[in-house]
């Protein structure tokens, strides 16, 4: 009788263990446009040569020196015009160790973007400043800065976790 307690508890914990790990959502998530978070910097770059819009990109990147004892990290921020859903602004994308965690998108249509992402069914904000979750685990906001151009956020919070514990241990 003991015997079948025990192993009824080990089966409990077991099936509780992989409940947990499964509901995990790892892996790629979308961001914006069908850029997929871990995409890397040159399939990204291939992919606006591809639709054509790689001109007028520019890249800026940042990160640990060779001589710096911390371990190494590396940000790359590219920009460019961009169009979506037909409306035109800048796409900003950010990379952390090579891995696109972030995407921004900055326009003065911001209210012809919000329409369309409503009529597309996206689970957008009632507010800007505000927060949500679309397709598994990006988180989704928008702002509007003093001068009225709108920037919509999509960010991978796994990727953006692991930047935050590198700050954390390291800095």
């Amino acid at each position: 009788m003991k015997r079948d307690f025990q192993q009824f508890l080990f089966i409990c914990a077991a099936w509780g263990v992989c409940l947990a790990v499964g509901c995990t959502s790892k892996g790629p998530t979308r961001l914006s446009d069908g850029f997929q978070s871990y995409e890397t910097s040159q399939e990204v770059r291939n992919r606006l040569s591809q639709s054509g819009m790689a001109s007028g990109w520019q890249e800026e990147s940042k990160g640990t020196a060779a001589s710096d004892p911390r371990p190494s990290y590396k940000f790359l921020a590219m920009s460019g015009p961009f169009t979506l859903s037909g409306v035109e602004g800048c796409l900003k994308l950010t990379f952390y160790n090579d891995h696109l965690m972030s995407a921004e998108f900055s326009t003065e249509s911001g209210g012809e973007y919000l329409r369309a992402l409503k009529e597309a069914r996206i689970n957008v904000p009632a507010e800007d400043r505000k927060e949500t979750t679309v397709d598994r685990r990006t988180t989704f906001r928008y702002d509007t800065d003093a001068d009225g151009t709108f920037r919509f956020s999509w960010t991978d919070p796994m990727l953006e976790n692991e930047w935050l514990k590198w700050v954390r241990d390291n800095s």
